[in-house]
């Protein structure tokens, strides 16, 4: 599902030339079966300007709301659904959003064959992004499983690789979300992409001590910054994640030819 965009907002600031293309991604759980106010998660999201957010724990009309809030093309996807069709409205997903143009949206389930009313499935979601200088990237929405579950986490990360391996790397692929990986270096290393520096502390959000929320760059991106609130009681009343967004640049980064 793919709302009308509004007025683009401007992308990350960064040297923009023939041979580099900035780009500007934000990741955040935001814990929609608790209602977080839309209105302060679209503040937190405007203020970081990003080219591309993607959202884990969000119901469609949640998704729907924050995205026109932004003024941002969107895809959602259903994770999972426990309620009956009377109560379809809270079921489970996850989004992608984007000021720019947004195409050849997809997902499928990465978990090993769990029901759809179970919380235990869990999907991989992508979407191609474009902007107006004609550079791409294909970005990949992750939301893994969590607690002592490690096996389902590798098993789940082995199958984005080969999802993200089928699709190809033109243009190149971002994966990110929440991992709830937990210091676990064996889950990234799994997945296609590199970390960029020290992951940042963004769970619980009231006073951070793990490290749950990546952004996966493709090995020439350079000039990479990462950010995260430091916490407290604002955020908490949003999400128990904060949100992390990840600067950089790429070289070419998909133009169309």
């Amino acid at each position: 599902m793919v709302a009308e965009s509004g007025t683009p907002v401007r992308h990350c600031p960064g040297v923009e030339d023939r041979q580099t293309t900035p780009w500007c991604v934000l990741t955040w759980n935001v814990h929609g079966s608790q209602r977080p106010d839309i209105d302060a998660l679209a503040a937190a999201i405007r203020a970081e300007t990003p080219d591309i957010v993607v959202i884990q724990e969000i119901r469609r009309g949640q998704a729907e709301s924050l995205a026109v809030t932004l003024s941002m093309r969107y895809s959602w996807a259903l994770k999972h659904s426990p309620y009956t069709t009377a109560l379809w409205w809270r079921s489970e997903g996850m989004a992608i959003m984007t000021p720019h143009l947004l195409d050849a949206a997809g997902h499928t389930e990465v978990s090993d064959d769990q029901p759809m009313r179970s919380w235990r499935r869990r999907i991989a979601q992508w979407a191609l992004i474009g902007r107006p200088d004609r550079s791409m990237l294909m970005i990949y929405n992750l939301h893994l499983s969590p607690h002592e579950d490690a096996d389902s986490r590798r098993f789940e990360a082995a199958r984005v690789n080969e999802i993200v391996a089928a699709i190809g790397d033109d243009p190149p692929p971002i994966v990110a979300g929440d991992f709830n990986d937990a210091g676990d270096p064996s889950i990234i290393e799994v997945l296609p992409g590199v970390e960029h520096g020290s992951p940042p502390l963004s769970s619980p959000a009231d006073s951070p001590t793990q490290s749950l929320d990546h952004v996966l760059l493709p090995p020439p991106a350079h000039d990479v910054t990462v950010s995260v609130p430091a916490g407290g009681a604002p955020w908490a009343a949003m999400s128990d994640h904060l949100p992390v967004t990840v600067r950089f640049s790429m070289p070419g980064a998909g133009s169309a030819r």
